[in-house]
């Protein structure tokens, strides 16, 4: 018979370490795992693709703060450029210059005047020029994310807690357009509210037809993880009214979802381009409008400031996504 000493022994022995009842030691088979390619060539894609994400950004910040003595005279003349505010010293030697008469803007009242490397006369430019466009595209971003909650939450909730006729395909053309060209919501809004054409109102709906799907699928995608019709019938047998159930059941559960869903309606609502476009006006217009704006008809400095504007707002909105998300940025992002 084997003693238990022994069957320590042949254990020890399998492991590779030393057993004293032996007195022997076996050397521990510690291999090292080969470096696969294939982790090589992910951490290669990876780092290549942070470059390519990371290096647009770095230059469009350089170029934001870049004065023309490094980068040369703009060759671009956008509109506007007149209504730069200026100090009064640089508006006495323009008018006292003998080159006054040559209409060249802004870069005549203060940015071929600038000293050094670095400035900030790029920023000023943009929040002067562009500054109405940014006002207007947060106002529509907030509305859009009040009347994303009450629409979502109600409708969400009718979709999941009732059975009726038609409900599948009212849920799918909530959805719908999500899958359209944006001309073609652009040119069915102006078709259809033709009166309302020139008010920014018109420009709201159509931010709503792109942020209502994302605000109903993270509502409906939480009432569907959860037994809430349950709980909503022990709290009415306690007396529970309506409201009081929406209050204190409802929205609790909810809370998560909508903060999830209204930082994907700013985000969306804040960089919508494509339908917004056609629906703005010479007096409406929102930001994206203007970076393309300035894209075409300003020089690069400050195409760069209004880009990095833009970014400084929207990337906390989308670390915030990422990090508060979790399972519902994952169900969205499938539906």
């Amino acid at each position: 018979m084997h003693s238990p000493r022994d069957g320590q022994g042949v254990a020890a022995a399998a492991a590779g370490v030393a057993h004293p009842a032996l007195g022997v030691a076996t050397p521990a088979a510690k291999t090292r795992r080969p470096i696969s390619l294939w982790l090589v060539f992910c951490a290669l894609s990876s780092l290549l693709l942070l470059f390519m994400i990371i290096a647009p950004l770095i230059v469009c910040l350089w170029g934001s703060f870049t004065t023309l003595k490094v980068m040369g005279a703009g060759s671009e003349r956008g509109a506007g450029w007149e209504q730069v505010t200026t100090s009064r010293d640089e508006e006495k030697a323009e008018s006292q210059s003998a080159a006054a008469s040559v209409d060249l803007g802004v870069f005549a009242k203060g940015a071929r005047n600038i000293a050094g490397s670095v400035t900030t006369f790029w920023y000023q430019y943009v929040w002067e020029v562009y500054g109405g466009t940014l006002h207007l595209s947060l106002m529509l971003a907030v509305i859009s994310i009040c009347i994303c909650i009450v629409l979502g939450v109600l409708g969400g909730y009718a979709l999941v807690r009732y059975t009726f006729f038609g409900k599948n395909l009212i849920e799918e053309m909530i959805l719908l357009p999500l899958s359209l060209p944006g001309i073609a919501v652009a040119v069915a809004l102006i078709e259809t509210y033709g009166v309302l054409r020139g008010s920014w109102v018109i420009i709201l709906f159509g931010h709503l037809l792109y942020t209502l799907p994302f605000m109903m699928q993270s509502v409906t995608n939480t009432l569907r993880s959860f037994d809430f019709v349950t709980l909503e019938q022990a709290a009415s047998s306690m007396g529970a009214g309506p409201w009081q159930r929406l209050r204190y059941i409802l929205l609790p559960n909810l809370k998560h979802a909508i903060i999830v869903g209204s930082l994907l309606v700013f985000a969306i609502s804040l960089g919508e381009f494509n339908a917004s476009f056609l629906l703005n006006t010479p007096f409406n217009q929102t930001f994206p409008a203007a970076l393309y704006d300035s894209y075409t008809n300003d020089s690069f400095q400050v195409s760069s400031a209004a880009t990095c504007i833009f970014m400084f707002i929207v990337i906390p909105a989308l670390m915030a996504m990422q990090l508060i998300g979790g399972k519902e940025m994952r169900d969205i992002g499938g539906a």
